[in-house]
């Protein structure tokens, strides 16, 4: 057979694989439309606080003014004054029992995520402004997300930076205010926006492995066409431009569906449609490698069901590419690591495509054509 009718009868029979075609096709609709109807979730997130003063409690020594006007001063700019904070609760410990039953009651808020944080102003706290000394603050913050740490402790600036205003401490002081250098504007789509980078690189590879995975091992007649002319080059080149074209299908209808429902690009629009072919060109190249080595459909299915959990796991979208340690090369070595970069650098900072990324798809796919070849090329099957 030509290699034009292996492609025809490539497309025959995906045509007629309609669970595979919905897949393809119906659940990044789908997925689109429920997180393009959705609104918020950016970045941009007010915290919420809780506040225990011990400042009425009398202090001695160097504190023997024993004022305790300023703790109020601090939970007033708290409550009214800030754009990223939200006072939930004020506790007053005048003694050690009522402190003591604050902080339980606070660690308790904190463990059920009803505050981000709880500060405590010493018992000096205003005795430490009216001596014209730097006053201590004290913050618990839960550490189980290392992400939410830092934007927590950059948030706090503004309250301290507008209590010092405040009360007159400004020397040596500079005033900080987070500030997010890219961000989606708050009348777009946010939630979709923000989660592009996540979503759309394992929606693609996760339905184009899955549309490759089963066109070898699955095909009956692929034995009996090898007693023709016809040749293993031929057969899984034919796949695989078949399968592209099927991809490049997906991947205009998944750039249609997104630009519908609020795509915000700083970058270059067709940059970012390029971005989405080449991931989809690894997910069908992985999926015929899957395909062309496994012995039977069983096996194809665990091998594309094991692999893409380790790709997921390991692809900087879950865990941090730096915190990888000695396995980082694994996220080095697969597609949706360098996907989610070309999205977020051509989405939201409005970067031109990273050369870097875009050819280390390029090669992943070679990569795993080659094996794809090689794998069907000594695979023995009867007819």
């Amino acid at each position: 057979m030509t290699i034009t009718a292996l492609i025809q009868k490539e497309f025959n029979r995906l045509r007629s694989d309609r669970r595979t075609l919905i897949l393809l096709f119906f659940i990044p609709m789908i997925l689109i439309i429920i997180f393009g109807l959705t609104t918020g979730v950016g970045p941009t997130k007010f915290f919420t606080a809780a506040i225990i003063s011990r400042d009425e409690m009398p202090t001695y020594e160097n504190f023997p003014s024993n004022s305790s006007e300023y703790d109020n001063v601090f939970i007033s700019i708290m409550e009214h004054n800030t754009t990223t904070w939200d006072l939930y609760r004020f506790f007053n410990g005048t003694n050690s029992g009522e402190y003591n039953q604050a902080v339980n009651r606070c660690f308790y808020l904190l463990k059920n995520d009803l505050i981000d944080v709880f500060i405590i102003l010493p018992q000096n706290f205003s005795e430490s402004i009216v001596n014209n000394s730097n006053p201590l603050l004290i913050y618990y913050i839960d550490g189980s997300d290392k992400s939410a740490v830092g934007a927590v402790e950059v948030a706090l600036q503004e309250p301290i930076a507008l209590f010092r205003v405040e009360t007159g401490m400004l020397e040596n002081f500079t005033i900080m205010v987070p500030h997010l250098e890219y961000g989606v504007p708050s009348w777009e789509s946010q939630l979709l926006n923000y989660s592009l980078s996540l979503i759309l690189p394992i929606i693609i590879i996760g339905t184009t492995m899955n549309l490759t995975s089963l066109s070898i091992v699955s095909e009956g007649p692929l034995p009996r066409m090898l007693i023709t002319p016809t040749s293993k080059r031929d057969i899984l080149l034919s796949k695989l431009i078949a399968n592209t074209v099927i991809m490049i299908m997906q991947a205009t209808e998944i750039f249609v569906m997104t630009s519908f429902f609020g795509l915000f690009s700083l970058g270059s629009l067709f940059a970012f449609y390029l971005v989405l072919i080449l991931i989809g060109f690894s997910g069908v190249a992985i999926g015929l490698f899957i395909s062309a080595l496994s012995p039977t459909e069983q096996g194809a299915n665990q091998m594309y069901l094991m692999l893409f959990i380790v790709m997921i796991i390991f692809s900087g979208t879950l865990l941090p590419v730096k915190s990888l340690g000695g396995a980082r090369f694994l996220a080095d070595f697969l597609p949706i690591s360098h996907g989610a970069a070309l999205i977020t650098d051509i989405t939201l900072r409005g970067l031109s495509l990273n050369l870097e990324h875009a050819l280390s798809i390029l090669l992943i796919s070679v990569i795993f054509l080659i094996l794809a070849y090689i794998s069907y090329k000594i695979k023995k099957l009867e007819v």
